[in-house]
């Protein structure tokens, strides 16, 4: 074993008062991962001590042999070529390792290879009509890449608008690309050529419009069915249909006012022939009105709260009203030809809470699951944000009185421009048309319309009430407050109105038939439509609901009427 003299310990820079003489033993063998390294600053050789077991030195310090400079970690990199010797020296076994020396060489610059290659100009067709709507797509490509580039109307030299190209004059049209490519330059494709065909544009055929019967009753129940139909082919559900002028929800029609009606379809700019329609009066006798698409058995919606308040739905009756009423609003919507949008939610509901089974609909997910529901709410208010996005009336939210969104909502957002001008908004009897006019749903109250605040007296208060249920019913459909006490201060409830009944001699609401939230609180726990009969109350104060074993007897608080889509101008 070589012999080295301890005074190599002051060479690599151990403190020492005096210049040591003792021997060290060299025991410790000093490797290195790789003996030469380029000089750049980046390039590192690791190195291992081992003892004369091959157990690896943790505690062992490097140095470098020529300069006594200790080493931070057992790694050397450096920027400046040239030869390095190292040693490594253990302070706890007081034992030294040989030397290895380290190569660094100047690092080797190869120049980038010039940047060469071909811009293509790419096009999805050759050919378009010459119709302002059919177009050709361009892609520029770099050696197979897309790149983005300028294309240029190679006629006039100018730039087109993006990437395609549609015209109305017939011709042929040649095109280029132009882009600058990093290490190259400017490039330039060749040109290709687009012909652009003269369309020949067909008259559309005569449109014909047929109903099934020609007279019915003015019950509200009676109805004939309109048939479009355009060079022999079924086109109804691509038209809209007008009686008197107003357009009519689907191809049914049925009315409750006597009169003639004249009748078209409009098919884009085509116009029907006109038909007439005659709605006899019906003497005496009660008439029964269900909203469009409603019957006794099917077309009606129930959302019910599932958790008797540990669901944290117990506040939340004007949330199932509110989704019955769009859910049929979207019904109507999909009948009338349309498709909604992929935003829009609907059908049955999905979402498990807890122990409970899914809400009947999925809208009743939304407003459990995006707003706060520690109080209760309002139609007019979920309604328009459903749809739009808006709070009409917020104030009141913000105050924290009422249920409020979390989210923005506006699910129909992206298209409502399209579908607001077939919304109603003329109630005729608004108190504050100037309030919110540009809303399809309102609240009308007992108390400023036909309760102690509007001066009517008994059946008058009846009378105006069942007034406001008729044009609702002539426009959409509507939804209830009513109150469990005819202190109509007390506790209020959201409910869904479906149909009513209607002494014809009189013009008063005999019965009205609703969809309760609260249904799976009593037997039989399941979607039920409910009767009621309708009656001035025994004060002739209030307007009386009675003969539902539930609640006994209900009042009415207020009536919230809501727009079905193609009830504008009716």
């Amino acid at each position: 074993m070589k012999k080295i003299l301890f005074a190599l310990v002051a060479l690599l820079g151990i403190v020492a008062c005096e210049k040591p003489t003792v021997e060290v033993e060299q025991k410790l063998t000093l490797t290195a991962d790789k003996l030469e390294i380029t000089a750049d600053g980046t390039d590192i050789a690791t190195f291992t001590v081992v003892d004369d077991k091959n157990n690896v030195i943790t505690d062992a310090t490097l140095y470098l042999a020529d300069t006594n400079e200790a080493l931070e970690d057992m790694t050397f990199k450096t920027k400046y070529a040239g030869e390095y010797s190292f040693i490594a020296y253990s302070t706890n076994s007081n034992e030294v390792s040989n030397v290895i020396n380290i190569t660094a060489t100047e690092p080797s610059e190869k120049p980038e290879p010039p940047v060469t290659g071909t811009l293509v100009l790419e096009y999805d067709k050759s050919e378009i009509n010459a119709d302002g709507t059919d177009k050709v797509t361009f892609t520029a490509k770099w050696e197979g890449n897309i790149v983005d580039a300028t294309i240029y109307n190679a006629e006039n030299r100018t730039p087109i608008q993006g990437n395609t190209f549609s015209t109305t004059e017939a011709g042929e049209y040649k095109f280029y690309a132009k882009t600058t490519i990093e290490g190259y330059g400017e490039a330039t494709s060749e040109e290709v050529e687009v012909t652009a065909k003269a369309t020949i544009v067909e008259e559309e055929k005569p449109i014909t419009i047929e109903a099934t019967v020609d007279t019915i009753k003015a019950n509200g129940i009676e109805s004939t069915t309109f048939i479009v139909t355009q060079d022999g082919a079924n086109v109804t559900s691509k038209c809209s249909i007008y009686a008197n002028g107003s357009i009519v929800n689907g191809n049914k029609f049925a009315t409750t006012t006597p009169g003639t009606y004249t009748i078209y379809a409009t098919k884009g700019e085509l116009k029907s022939n006109e038909i007439t329609i005659t709605a006899t009066a019906v003497e005496g006798g009660n008439s029964i009105v269900f909203a469009e698409g409603v019957t006794l058995t099917s077309g009606w919606y129930d959302v019910n709260k599932k958790g008797a308040g540990d669901n944290g739905d117990i506040n939340m009756c004007w949330a199932a009203a509110s989704a019955n009423m769009i859910q049929w609003w979207q019904d109507r919507y999909v009948a009338a030809g349309n498709t909604l949008p992929s935003t829009a939610i609907n059908g049955p509901g999905t979402k498990v809470y807890g122990s409970f089974s899914p809400y009947e609909l999925a809208l009743m997910e939304v407003y459990h699951d995006e707003w706060d529901n520690s109080r209760g709410g309002h139609p007019e208010e979920a309604i328009p944000w459903y749809f739009e996005g808006k709070l009409y009336g917020g104030e009141y939210a913000s105050a924290g009185s009422q249920a409020y969104p979390l989210t923005e909502g506006g699910y129909y957002k992206s298209v409502w421009s399209s579908i607001e001008p077939y919304m109603y908004r003329g109630y005729s009897h608004d108190i504050f048309p100037s309030q919110y006019p540009e809303m399809y749903t309102y609240c009308y109250n007992n108390y400023y319309h036909w309760g102690n605040g509007s001066s009517l007296q008994g059946k008058e208060r009846l009378a105006y009430f069942s007034n406001l249920v008729v044009e609702s019913f002539e426009r959409g459909m509507a939804s209830l407050t009513i109150a469990l006490s005819e202190n109509i201060a007390s506790l209020h409830h959201s409910v869904t109105i479906w149909g009513y009944e209607i002494d014809n001699a009189t013009g008063l609401l005999t019965r009205i038939w609703i969809t309760d939230s609260d249904d799976l609180m009593s037997e039989p726990k399941q979607p039920l439509l409910n009767e009621y009969s309708v009656s001035i109350g025994e004060g002739k104060s209030h307007i009386k609901l009675s003969g539902n074993t539930r609640y006994g007897n209900a009042w009415i608080v207020s009536i919230h009427p809501f727009s079905g889509y193609g009830s504008a101008g009716k």
